[in-house]
């Protein structure tokens, strides 16, 4: 496929100035859980959809929708960044030069590796956890929950529901849902989150992990928008030392296991970017605990037979865990916003609780700026933000990290895939 030149870039590129409790999700025990429910094998059936004593099944179903989806959005948005590289020979992603009819990306449903369709599992996860929410908010299930806007699983339900469309807004120049609605710009999108997880914040019978990660979520969010006095206030609340951790998957099917795994170890499709391997702790010399990585100890090389197959330790097995939201990124969007002092500070101390004793010290903002760029690359790697970054980086500073190279295209988020713009007559 030849460069796309016409392709929509995020949003226009004018600067603006900076002013700048363990929680796990899933099967740990005597800590809040998500959906308080087990791992799933498959998706709800359709027939589970509107059936009014299937709570359970749906919240299930829900669960394993939307971690699917994360999986896919994580692997792509690092594919399109620094922080993977393509290791099949299917370089379209890699190279910034996606086309709307693109079968990885726009596929209308995945391969059972887990690789193909973007936009299929997103589009699911959107809409499962929509209906279901809708259901919720409709009283559809008095007993089981008797006030329905303020209730832990109107909270679950809208945090899932909330990230999913974050993510796609990070991923996505345009988006679209639900197979006959409009098209919906980057920020519209975003928007859409911030309704969402603000349920979730507002629910007063949420759980704190489920609010602490609204928060994160929605500061995100209003971060990408310019919304800096609405971002730095969310992510003031969310307590530092806080980690909501997807310790959802399972080894008893490949439908449960982590997908970042299996396309980076048991399928060898991608390799951690160059500047992620083994990686030094930024301005030292010493090995950061974050970007622990290895060459693959089999033949090295990945399903192309020459790309060198960088493994991350992060994922290093088929259950491994991933955070949806910590207190280390609120903290970072603090320091970004706020900037000084502060913003050392807040270098330091994340440094501090993953172990790390090395200290960086300043009092130029732009030297702060920089290492606050490193710090978030490095602890928040393959976590889902990396992309959304870059672009933020371009839009706001004029700072364009994103790779180039020969043959590279200069998108900034990924096309509406033709999959859904050729099916919905809302378009």
């Amino acid at each position: 496929m030849g460069i796309i030149n016409d392709t929509p870039h995020r949003r226009g590129s004018g600067l603006r100035t900076v002013g700048a409790c363990l929680a796990l999700v899933g099967l740990l025990a005597g800590c809040d859980s998500l959906l308080e429910v087990d791992a799933n094998t498959q998706t709800v059936p359709a027939e589970e959809l509107n059936n009014p004593t299937s709570l359970q099944a749906r919240l299930i179903g829900a669960q394993a929708d939307f971690y699917f989806a994360a999986d896919m959005a994580i692997v792509y948005g690092g594919l399109f960044t620094d922080e993977l590289i393509d290791a099949t020979g299917f370089e379209t992603v890699d190279q910034r030069r996606v086309t709307p009819d693109n079968g990885a990306v726009g596929a209308t449903d995945e391969a059972p590796e887990g690789i193909d369709g973007l936009w299929t599992p997103m589009q699911r996860a959107a809409a499962v956890t929509d209906v279901l929410q809708e259901d919720i908010l409709a009283g559809n299930y008095p007993n089981q929950i008797p006030s329905p806007t303020t209730s832990q699983q109107l909270a679950d339900i809208s945090l899932l529901a909330g990230y999913t469309k974050l993510m796609l807004a990070d991923l996505f120049c345009t988006t679209a849902f639900g197979g006959d609605g409009p098209e919906y710009t980057s920020d519209e999108t975003y928007g859409l989150a911030i309704d969402e997880l603000t349920q979730a914040v507002d629910a007063t019978s949420a759980s704190a992990a489920v609010r602490n990660a609204a928060l994160v979520g929605r500061a995100r969010a209003k971060l990408q928008l310019g919304d800096e006095a609405g971002a730095l206030a969310d992510a003031r609340q969310v307590p530092p030392d806080f980690q909501f951790i997807a310790d959802v998957y399972s080894s008893n099917s490949q439908k449960e296991e982590n997908d970042l795994w299996n396309m980076m170890f048991d399928s060898q499709r991608f390799s951690v970017g160059p500047d992620y391997r083994n990686a030094t702790v930024p301005g030292t010399d010493t090995p950061d605990p974050r970007l622990e990585t290895r060459l693959d100890p089999g033949n090295g090389v990945g399903s192309d037979g020459f790309t060198p197959l960088w493994q991350p330790l992060k994922y290093q097995s088929a259950t491994s865990p991933i955070r949806l939201a910590s207190g280390d990124e609120a903290q970072y969007i603090v320091a970004e916003l706020v900037g000084g002092q502060e913003a050392v500070d807040i270098i330091n101390d994340v440094r501090a609780r993953r172990g790390i004793t090395e200290t960086f010290s300043s009092s130029d903002e732009d030297e702060i700026l920089s290492m606050i760029f490193q710090e978030r690359a490095h602890g928040l790697f393959l976590e889902g933000q990396r992309m959304a970054d870059l672009e933020r980086y371009l839009e706001v500073y004029g700072v364009n990290l994103f790779p180039t190279g020969p043959g590279y295209g200069d998108q900034t988020c990924m096309p509406l895939p033709n999959a859904e713009r050729d099916n919905n007559p809302g378009i």
